[in-house]
């Protein structure tokens, strides 16, 4: 078993890191404090990153993307979001759905909205979860019943990554509900929305993430043409479970990168902080912390690797992508709360420069998105013992 990256994605990894921390990094300094971009500073700074290939290496090489694999998708969050979390959650999620989008929508709407998705003149946003049914997906309400060449979608949708800047969306809703009653796998359907359907969308401001939005949709007999069926009656579920999977993983890898840059905070300030006449990296108790710090993120690295190397592969790994997203955003917080400790007041603060309380808002978001721990418990359990735990 090799634990080395393999040469390429090594190489790439250091291309990515030098790029964030060069052309990044300066703008979400200042601009992370003020609150969510505008869809304008969004697209800038997407046709930036796209230098260096982050969203071209999701879509499909005949819609013009230059597509990379799983693994090396993991380093690509891994490393943005050891610059700016905010961005990769942003930047992630437009580039997943414009993927899905290049593969199964209509050719009328590929042709408007790829070219224009690549460059960030066009923002996607998967449309899953609502106010109701999180991690639930029993408890859908939002239905898209067919009446004639016209879906009419009405309900809610909450929790959007992107949701107020977005053009279109993929959403998944109920198509049969006579279906869904009897089982919600043979019920759902998955469509492409835009905003031209008459959609109505709110910002919910979080905790973290602070440059980037969440939208609150509401859907009343929003019309949208029959011909943007991605996944029809039926084969919906299972798309948002496939969706959710490799999310899970993604948030795993954001966590990866919080913690790189917290405990390169972290090891920087130990070595120039002086108390009692000496630096404080000298104290134990200091350099337990960052033993600590330093071994949940190998071990969460580890894990997530795991996890996208058998996405690669194509094996069955729903157990592993739960695990890894599970134990990452656990060691996220236990590393972002230490490397507060050791940076003292300056970690409650950006004066000066100074990032930690800034890793800890955005780490808090890993531990509900895509999934709450809880629940991820839940699903690991079910798999290791083959009973349910939800009736």
């Amino acid at each position: 078993m090799d634990f080395q990256l393999p040469a390429e994605v090594e190489k790439l990894q250091i291309e990515l890191r030098d790029f964030m921390t060069k052309e990044i990094r300066p703008i979400a300094d200042v601009r992370d404090q003020q609150g969510p971009l505008s869809k304008k500073e969004l697209a800038e700074i997407i046709q930036k990153c796209n230098k260096v290939g982050y969203v071209y290496s999701w879509v499909p090489a005949e819609w013009g993307g230059k597509p990379r694999t799983y693994l090396e998708h993991v380093i690509e969050a891994e490393e943005m979001c050891r610059v700016w979390p905010a961005l990769s959650a942003t930047v992630d999620t437009h580039s997943g759905t414009l993927r899905l989008l290049a593969q199964t929508a209509p050719e009328e709407m590929k042709k408007r909205l790829v070219p224009p998705g690549l460059v960030g003149e066009v923002i996607a946003c998967d449309m899953v979860s609502e106010p109701q049914a999180g991690s639930d997906t029993r408890g859908f309400r939002t239905t898209a019943i067919l009446d004639g060449d016209y879906y009419i979608v009405n309900g809610e949708k909450m929790w959007q990554t992107n949701g107020p800047w977005s053009d279109v969306g993929v959403l998944t809703a109920i198509g049969d509900p006579e279906a869904y009653a009897r089982n919600p796998r043979e019920g759902v359907i998955t469509l492409a929305i835009e905003r031209s359907s008459g959609w109505k969308v709110r910002d919910l401001p979080f905790i973290g993430l602070r440059a980037g939005m969440t939208g609150h949709f509401v859907f009343n007999n929003c019309k949208v043409p029959k011909e943007n069926v991605l996944r029809p009656t039926g084969m919906g579920y299972q798309q948002a479970l496939n969706v959710r999977g490799w999310a899970r993983v993604n948030v795993a890898a954001q966590g990866l990168g919080v913690m790189q840059a917290a405990l390169e905070d972290s090891i920087e300030w130990c070595k120039k902080r002086m108390a009692f006449d000496r630096p404080i990296g000298g104290f134990q108790l200091v350099q337990e912390m960052i033993a600590d710090m330093a071994t949940d993120l190998s071990c969460s690295r580890m894990l997530t690797y795991r996890a996208a190397a058998m996405m690669d592969a194509g094996v069955r790994c729903d157990l592993e992508q739960n695990m890894c997203k599970y134990f990452t955003v656990e060691a996220s917080k236990r590393v972002t709360d230490k490397a507060i400790q050791i940076h003292g007041a300056r970690g409650l603060t950006t004066h000066e420069g100074f990032r930690l309380e800034r890793y800890y808002r955005d780490a808090a978001v890993g531990h509900i998105a895509e999934g709450t721990q809880n629940v991820l418990r839940l699903v690991i359990g079910r798999r290791l013992l083959g009973l349910s735990a939800i009736q």
